[in-house]
């Protein structure tokens, strides 16, 4: 049983179930404090069945299936290729382009707006969106492509919770495939799933108590902070 993995897992699900994203950006951004980038994305799919199953699951009711099912068609193949991309990438420039994403995306949760989406832009966004969670396990980037179609903050947590779970279950399978996640790493991560769900159950409460005109902002700032350090600390 690894602690480190254990409190990265429940603080970054605790988000998740807060904001209904952000689990697997905080985990990332903690995990690479001690072990490599592409070792870290490798677990995260396993965490991410745990805790957006949980959310989908508490609040079923608010997804937003027939839009998320479409959303899919398109991620899915885009996240297959995104996950066969992962492995040609060196360590290091893999962890700064993820970074980098991570804080172009803290910048806009902080602007509190997602942009406008032209329709015909959609599918090729979604595609690309696809491809950086099979890259980076990060779904950073369709939350803004998709963001201005959820209305509403439960809708917006329990949509994107499902969206979650389903590529995660993808991407578990591809990275056992490729050989990018090892029955070992498996095996590292279980642990950290039933804190991680007592964190993700205390984070549906605290969630209900957020204002809604606020709580984008909040994780925001903390991802941008995280990820300031995490780009520091590997020059020092």
């Amino acid at each position: 049983m690894n602690p480190f993995i254990i409190i990265s897992a429940s603080l970054g699900y605790a988000t998740e179930s807060v904001f209904g994203f952000g689990g697997s950006i905080v985990t990332f951004l903690l995990l690479t404090q001690s072990i490599p980038a592409k070792e870290a994305v490798s677990l995260l799919p396993i965490f991410a069945i745990a805790g957006s199953l949980f959310i989908v699951i508490s609040d079923y009711r608010s997804v937003m299936w027939v839009f998320i099912g479409k959303v899919l068609l398109f991620v899915l193949p885009g996240l297959l290729l995104g996950s066969f991309f992962m492995s040609y990438v060196p360590e290091l420039t893999f962890r700064l382009f993820v970074l980098s994403i991570i804080f172009i995306y803290g910048v806009n949760l902080i602007r509190g707006k997602d942009p406008t989406i032209p329709p015909r832009w959609s599918i090729p966004l979604y595609i690309t969106g696809g491809f950086i969670i099979g890259a980076t396990s990060l779904g950073v980037f369709l939350v803004p492509v998709i963001g201005s179609r959820l209305k509403g903050q439960r809708v917006y947590r329990a949509s994107l919770g499902f969206l979650w779970l389903a590529t995660a279950v993808a991407r578990l399978y591809l990275y056992m495939m490729q050989g990018i996640l090892s029955t070992e790493g498996v095996m590292n991560a279980l642990p950290a799933v039933p804190f991680l769900l007592a964190a993700t159950l205390i984070g549906y409460y605290i969630h209900r108590m957020i204002p809604e005109a606020h709580y984008k902002k909040y994780v925001g700032i903390a991802i941008i902070l995280t990820a300031c350090v995490n780009t520091v600390s590997l020059f020092v």
